[in-house]
């Protein structure tokens, strides 16, 4: 996502309409809408300004939160993938029924 996008799903979220936020910020209506066409990234200050009146922070609308979380995420697949590969290997080979009788083992087990 761009930082643009992230701004506009906030607004969307919070029901502000584009012209008051641009107010909000003190800068021109058309400014703040060319900015979101052209996927500009703004100033530093802009770019603060934006993530303190929206409630949220600047790594958030530069999508650096995301990128850290998919990070973790790809390491604990991997880890898993790792911890459970034989287990999947051995799934692999039952029937259809087969599968059905261990997810509802597993359910059991689990709750």
């Amino acid at each position: 996502m761009s930082f643009w996008k992230n701004v506009i799903d906030e607004l969307d979220y919070r029901g502000i309409s584009r012209k008051e936020f641009a107010f909000t910020l003190g800068i021109n209506k058309m400014t703040f809408q060319k900015s979101i066409e052209r996927d500009n990234i703004p100033s530093a200050d802009l770019a603060l300004r934006i993530s303190k009146a929206l409630g949220v922070s600047l790594e958030y609308l530069l999508d650096m939160e995301e990128k850290k979380e998919d990070e973790i995420n790809s390491v604990e697949a991997t880890n898993f993938y790792k911890k459970y590969s034989s287990m999947i290997k051995e799934l692999e080979t039952l029937s259809q029924r087969e599968v059905l009788a261990v997810t509802q083992l597993i359910n059991t087990l689990s709750s």
